[in-house]
């Protein structure tokens, strides 16, 4: 399969009022990314797989292409899939994504003074241009890690809400940043933390019209675990052209496998197990994708 162009999908939503979702695949883990196909593929949405770089520790880029394009021709998909690199944190991680032939990178340097982050983004945008590879950046640092739990879901313990403060972006930094670059897609943050949370709704929309009014470029988010179905429906209709989901479905992964062993349903088929795990984070992401305005939207 020809993977498709995140450029060209995130634009195409930015001009509709809708999202493309982006789901972090654990790496290429099979069960997952097969989840995200199917309900992207039954609900006629396009798609983005990425793969966060701490994650190719075990499996390594090269995995998350081979998986992604088996899957996609093995389930006869149609819709368009993009593959990303998701906070890659060097040039050389980055380049090194572009060779496996992943379609979108994003070089993450917001912890960098705005200079710096500039420096090192037209680096890699000179790289990308010559592959035709799209490029996003972040401004302004969307804070969070996981942090201690302190809520049981199952075996799967999930925080309230973030135990501290999320950064934001400045809609000046915003507009220097995109004036002083050519990239593709900009993340900005607006009230999100990363990690995985059952509660996180106390977002800026009038600084997120700001910021869309203020650049010419697709805006991402990041850190959306938590955030009502609403709220997803409200921010993609407000700008938020590719929005990324991740830590939930790890975390849904482990429960439902948990959940699911509990029984003996499975007679020790591990595959039984894995198949209904697939199926229920499928429903979770088509869900996602209706939120988001995106079922519907593969031919555009």
């Amino acid at each position: 399969m020809k993977f498709a162009s995140a450029g060209e999908l995130v634009n195409e939503a930015r001009a509709g009022g809708y999202a493309v979702p982006a789901l972090n695949t654990n790496g290429g883990a099979y069960d997952i990314t097969r989840a995200a196909l199917e309900a992207a593929q039954a609900m006629q949405a396009p798609l983005i797989l990425q793969v966060y770089e701490p994650n190719t520790a075990y499996r390594g880029f090269g995995t998350f292409v081979k998986t992604a394009g088996w899957l996609c021709d093995e389930l006869d998909i149609s819709v368009p899939v993009a593959l990303q690199l998701d906070h890659g944190k060097s040039f050389e991680s980055v380049v090194r994504a572009m060779g496996a032939g992943l379609t979108a990178v994003m070089i993450d340097a917001s912890h960098d003074p705005l200079a710096e982050n500039i420096a090192v983004t037209n680096r890699v945008i000179d790289v990308a241009r010559s592959l035709g590879v799209t490029v996003e950046a972040e401004v302004g640092y969307v804070s969070g890690n996981e942090p201690k739990p302190d809520v049981q879901i199952g075996r799967v313990s999930v925080p309230e809400r973030p135990p501290t403060a999320p950064g934001t972006t400045s809609v000046e930094e915003a507009t220097a940043f995109v004036a002083q670059t050519r990239v593709d897609m900009l993340a900005v943050a607006i009230g999100t933390t990363h990690g995985v949370y059952q509660h996180q709704d106390d977002l800026n929309f009038e600084l997120l019209g700001r910021i869309r009014d203020a650049v010419d470029v697709p805006l991402v988010m990041h850190g959306t675990s938590g955030i009502s179905t609403e709220n997803l429906s409200r921010l993609a209709q407000n700008g938020m052209a590719k929005i990324n989901f991740g830590e939930p479905f790890r975390y849904n992964y482990i429960r439902y496998f948990n959940e699911l062993t509990d029984g003996m349903e499975h007679l020790w088929h591990s595959w039984k197990i894995m198949q209904e795990v697939k199926n229920r984070l499928a429903a979770d992401m088509e869900v996602l994708i209706k939120a988001l305005g995106a079922d519907g939207k593969a031919g555009c």
